[in-house]
Parts: C-alpha cells; sequence; structure tokens
C-alpha cells in the first residue's frame, strides 16, 4: 500500500468496476521499474560490455539534470528481480479472490542481456555469451521461463483469469504468440505506429482464431501525459477503426497521484464507448470475403509498407499461409523478402499452375542463400543492386498516371536476366554511388541516359516479379507514384477484386460476412490525419458524399441498409456484382447487405 493511503485502491477500483459488470485485470510493470533498479542494481540489463541498457536516458546523469521523457533503465527478469514480480503476482492472486487477470508490462525486452544472472545462467546452458546468437537464445529461454512461472502461479489460483505479456503482439516476433490467452495490439495511433498499423496484425490473430484487442490512449500524444486529451471525435473514429476489423477496444489513462479520477477523461473516452455500444453488433462473428492474400515477409517495414499502399487503395486483403491452403486467393502478394520454405515454394507454385496469380518484390521468392528463384517468374537471378539507388521507366501497362521519365528508387533492384518474361519496366542506373570524392548536387546521382541490361518489373503468365523492395520503400517514403506503379502491376493480375470503391487515399473500407445473419456488412471510415509536430492528430472529418462501391456476393441480395441511419438505399446486382451508392460517410459508415440462401457459381 502506498504511505499515504488507509485503504486498498486496487481493491476498491476493481470492486467498482465489477459493481458495472467491467473487468478489471490488474497491471505488473517488468521492464522499467525505476524503484526495483535502485534497489536491485544487480538485475539491470546490461549490454555486451557491460554498460546499462536504457532508453531515452542517460545511466549516469546526475539528480539534477533534466530528464527526457521515456527514460528507464531496462530490469531484466532474473535472479531476485524475476523472484520479486512472482512474489508480487501470488500477493495478487491470493488477494483477489475475483481476479479477472494480470497485464505484465515491457516485456521481451531489451532482445539480449548480459547482466551477471544471464552471464551465469548462459554458462549452465552451455551458451557463449560473445555469440550474438547465443545470447539470443538465452533471452528467449529466459523470457519463456519467466512467462511460464507468472501464468503457473496465476494458474493455481484463477484457472480461467486472462494473462497477457505486453511487448509479445509483433508479427515478427511469433515466438512469443502463445503465452498469453489473448492479444493486445498496443499501436497509440498518434505517436507511433500511425493507423495502419493495426489492420495487418488483427488480420493475421483473427486468422489464427485469437481473441484480440485494439489498444489507443485518451492522450494527445502517448502514455504518461497528464492533463493531455484527444478529442471524442477521434477517439470515436479510432474505435470504429478497431472495431471494423474486428478488434475489441482498450482506450488508456493514468490516474492522477492524488487517486481522483478525472471526470473529463471518462466523459470523453464514454463517449467513444457509446458508439461502440451502436456499432458492436455488426462488429464480430465475421468472416473474411478477400480474395487478395498477403505471405507476410515478417519484415515490419515491408509488410506495413504493402498493407499500407493496399489499405489508400481500398484493395481489402487476407493473410495467406502456403501451408494452410491457398485456393480462396485469387492472388498473392509476396513484399520485399518473403523466406519461403521449400515446402511453401511448391505449394506457392502449385497455386500458380491451376491458376492463381502472383506479385513478388525485392527479394521475395529467392533460396535462402539469394542464388536462385524458388519460383518460375521467368528470369535467373544474377544478385543484388551495385547501386545504393535507380531510376525506373515504366512500360506501356503500368504507366497509368506516372511520369514519362525515370523515377527515383530509394533503393536499387535486384538484378535479373530475363529468360521467358515479358519486359514491364526497365531501369536506368544513376552515373555512380555517390560518395565524398564523386558527388552532384545535394542529395542523388542523376540516371544514364541508357537503360540498364537488366528489368524494374517482368511478367510471365500469372506472375509478376517488382524487382524493388518498393514495400519497405513506401513505409519510408510514401511515394505516390511507388505506389501507383505496384497497384498497375497488380491490376494485371488481380482482376476482380471483391471490393472497389471510390474514396479518397485517407479512406479505409472493409467487406465481410456475418455466417449467424446471413448478411454481409461494409465498413467505410474517412479522416485525414495532420502530423503537427510529433503528433497524427485527427480533428478534420469532412463528409464525403456520394460514394460509388462495386462488390462481389455470391448471394441473391434482398436489401442494402445503412446502419445507423437505418435506412435502405438502392442497388444494382448482375450475377454476382452488386452495384450501389452511399450517400455520405462521416467518419464511419457501415451498411448490410442482407442475403438469401441462393448461392451463385463462383
Amino acid at each position: 500500500m502506498h504511505p499515504t493511503l488507509d485503504f486498498d485502491l486496487t481493491g476498491a477500483m476493481m470492486n467498482a468496476a465489477h459493481e458495472i459488470g467491467v473487468k478489471a485485470p490488474v497491471y505488473l510493470t517488468v521492464g522499467w521499474s525505476a524503484g526495483d533498479a535502485a534497489d536491485l542494481p544487480e538485475c539491470v540489463a546490461r549490454q555486451q560490455d557491460g554498460r546499462i541498457q536504457m532508453i531515452g536516458g542517460e545511466p549516469d546523469a546526475s539528480p539534477s539534470d533534466k530528464r527526457p521523457i521515456v527514460s528507464w533503465k531496462f530490469m531484466c527478469p532474473s535472479g531476485n528481480y524475476a523472484d520479486l514480480i512472482y512474489a508480487q503476482t501470488r500477493e495478487v492472486c491470493e488477494r483477489y479472490p475475483e481476479l479477472d487477470g494480470l497485464f505484465y508490462d515491457i516485456c521481451f525486452q531489451p532482445l539480449g542481456c548480459w547482466c551477471a544472472n544471464c552471464l551465469a545462467g548462459m554458462e549452465e546452458q552451455g551458451l557463449n555469451p560473445a555469440v550474438e546468437q547465443d545470447a539470443r537464445s538465452y533471452h528467449t529461454l529466459k523470457w519463456m521461463r519467466f512467462t511460464s512461472t507468472c501464468t503457473a502461479i496465476l494458474r493455481e489460483f484463477h484457472p480461467d483469469a486472462s494473462i497477457f505479456f505486453n511487448g509479445g503482439a509483433e508479427l515478427n516476433h511469433k515466438e512469443w504468440h502463445g503465452v498469453h490467452t489473448h492479444i493486445e495490439m498496443e499501436d497509440l495511433p498518434t505517436t507511433w505506429g500511425g493507423y495502419d498499423k493495426m489492420p495487418v496484425r488483427a488480420k493475421y490473430f483473427a486468422a489464427l482464431g485469437r481473441q484480440y484487442l485494439g489498444m489507443t490512449g485518451k492522450f494527445h500524444t502517448m502514455w504518461g501525459e497528464f492533463g493531455g486529451f484527444k478529442s471524442p471525435e477521434a477517439l470515436r473514429y479510432e474505435i470504429a477503426s478497431m472495431m471494423m476489423y474486428g478488434a475489441r477496444c482498450s482506450i488508456g489513462d493514468q490516474m492522477h497521484p492524488s487517486g481522483l479520477m478525472d471526470m473529463e477523461t471518462y466523459r470523453t473516452i464514454g463517449e467513444a464507448y457509446r458508439y461502440a455500444e451502436q456499432i458492436e453488433e455488426w462488429c464480430f462473428e465475421v468472416e473474411e470475403t478477400a480474395t487478395l492474400g498477403v505471405v507476410l515477409s515478417n519484415q515490419s517495414e515491408a509488410d506495413e509498407g504493402l498493407t499500407k499502399m493496399l489499405l489508400e487503395c481500398q484493395l481489402d486483403f487476407d493473410i495467406a499461409d502456403p501451408e494452410q491452403g491457398l485456393d480462396r486467393f485469387e492472388t498473392l502478394i509476396l513484399p520485399d523478402s518473403v523466406a519461403l520454405s521449400e515446402e511453401s515454394a511448391l505449394q506457392i507454385q502449385s497455386y500458380v499452375d491451376r491458376g492463381g496469380s502472383l506479385l513478388l518484390t525485392g527479394a521475395s521468392g529467392l533460396n535462402p542463400g539469394k542464388t536462385h528463384f524458388q519460383i518460375d517468374v521467368g528470369a535467373a537471378y544474377q544478385g543484388p543492386s551495385l547501386y545504393e539507388n535507380d531510376y525506373v521507366l515504366a512500360g506501356e501497362q503500368l504507366k497509368a498516371g506516372i511520369v514519362s521519365s525515370p523515377f527515383l528508387f530509394y533503393e536499387g533492384a535486384e538484378q535479373v536476366s530475363v529468360k521467358d518474361a515479358e519486359v514491364l519496366a526497365t531501369i536506368h542506373e544513376p552515373y555512380f554511388n555517390r560518395t565524398y570524392g564523386h558527388y552532384c548536387s545535394h542529395q542523388n546521382t542523376p540516371y544514364r541516359l541508357e537503360p540498364a541490361d537488366y528489368p524494374a518489373a517482368i511478367r510471365k503468365g500469372n506472375i509478376i516479379y517488382v524487382a524493388h523492395p518498393i514495400c519497405t520503400m513506401y513505409f519510408r517514403h510514401g511515394a505516390k507514384y511507388h505506389r501507383d506503379y505496384l497497384m498497375n502491376a497488380l491490376n494485371l493480375v488481380y482482376r476482380k477484386p471483391v471490393m472497389k470503391v471510390n474514396l479518397p487515399s485517407c479512406g479505409r473500407a472493409r467487406f465481410v460476412y456475418q455466417p449467424s445473419r446471413k448478411r454481409y456488412i461494409l465498413h467505410l471510415t474517412y479522416a485525414a490525419p495532420i502530423q503537427r509536430g510529433r503528433t497524427s492528430v485527427i480533428e478534420d472529418m469532412p463528409p464525403i458524399y456520394d460514394v460509388a462501391v462495386e462488390l462481389t456476393v455470391k448471394s441473391r441480395v434482398q436489401r442494402a441498409t445503412l446502419i445507423l441511419q437505418g435506412e435502405s438505399i438502392p442497388f444494382v446486382q448482375s450475377g454476382d456484382t452488386v452495384k450501389l451508392t452511399i450517400p455520405k460517410v462521416h467518419g464511419h459508415q457501415m451498411v448490410i447487405l442482407d442475403v438469401q440462401d441462393i448461392q451463385f457459381e463462383a
């Protein structure tokens, strides 16, 4: 108990939440704890050279130095500190007979530790601390031991309670996905991640059949901002953005040290949850309709760059796993660096041979040693680019909406020699790589007038290969011409999208089927985040009128209804194609298509 309190505040908050039917898992910090760092210096995480591992600050700063935001020493869950967390866990479990669950924060960081406890542990396991891979292996063993011990303590007292270790929902760290009862996706779109980070993660965990929720905050910026407020309109938009992708919702705040609840905080959050209550009937227990599959690379920039392009073009997609079957997809995309097992490569080649189509970019489809393609793209691999950047001249089939001169790509293309493929775009190399002794102008070297002897994009039947890591490039630079170039390539093989929506690039769309109610549901959102300093702000949500939509529906549609307004709208159906116009999208709009059991041929 805090020394200024004379009652159990945690228990009182839990009881108050239970009175109104709200679950209240208990939060325990792991990775950052300033008091424990002072009391247990031997358990502070260390770098290989013995220095303290810290985020955002200087370990040796004097007490009077100005402290940066988010500046904490990392704690290592080993030795006495692990025992302390286990004891806290047991105390919470024993103290609260109606405990709903536990939430452990700042887990799985940093990615390696060389404190005295870890050095001893590595020696015991026969691992060499000087070998980075050995240190990483011990990191995994240590955290697995920690998560399993905490879970075992919880289960001893509360067999059905939830447990989540925050930091364990990243797509490129699948080793942690199984240690939780559910997934919490901490995105805070205002200051990290942005508004397009969550959809790909939501689709991934939905495909695994996991329960998941999105996590944002009431703050203008991020955690720990006392007195900072996001507008109710922005929170409503964020709630809708989570729920349209099947995510439950978490809005974080931070209590004043006085222990008093800030009622303006809860008024704002309450407005968002009132909207959640209005729309939840149409957001869960749904099935994907998307026929565009994304095979994840597990490189976050590549995966998010690709999905950002698809979201901006309102092209709905789902996560594809070659080992789980591919036949429901018309087209697959492999972004930048998808490393395929031999079995997965055979599955994808068989999928293409059966009539499926494929778009690969960058080093995707190369064998692990990067000597040859595992899939027949109509070209032989020659090696990586010799240049730090280059230029592309789009051919006739890829040039829609793009300049007719060579345009800059911020990274060089993989070099391939064409065997039996059609060239869709050519490369113009720069005259030289930029050095102190050899340079031109402020940034990059201009292009040679003659094309290189290797292509930028090729097509063989239903396969298109784009030689640049264009998805990563879009994540880092966001050039519209790069997006349009890749989408032009996609359009050549993805011929009938399930959904075509006429929204600006900030519009988002999702089309799903709710089998229990025999209805399709279309979600449309529109808001334009504005970057102000370090914060992405949603303030302007102008209504968008007369949004033309074309949908593929395998059943006879009986009626189309604007859910929030309760109004029917006209539509035209020809076979499995339904066309309609949404009169108005203001922030978020939903349309129901009620259908009969009649099924059309695919």
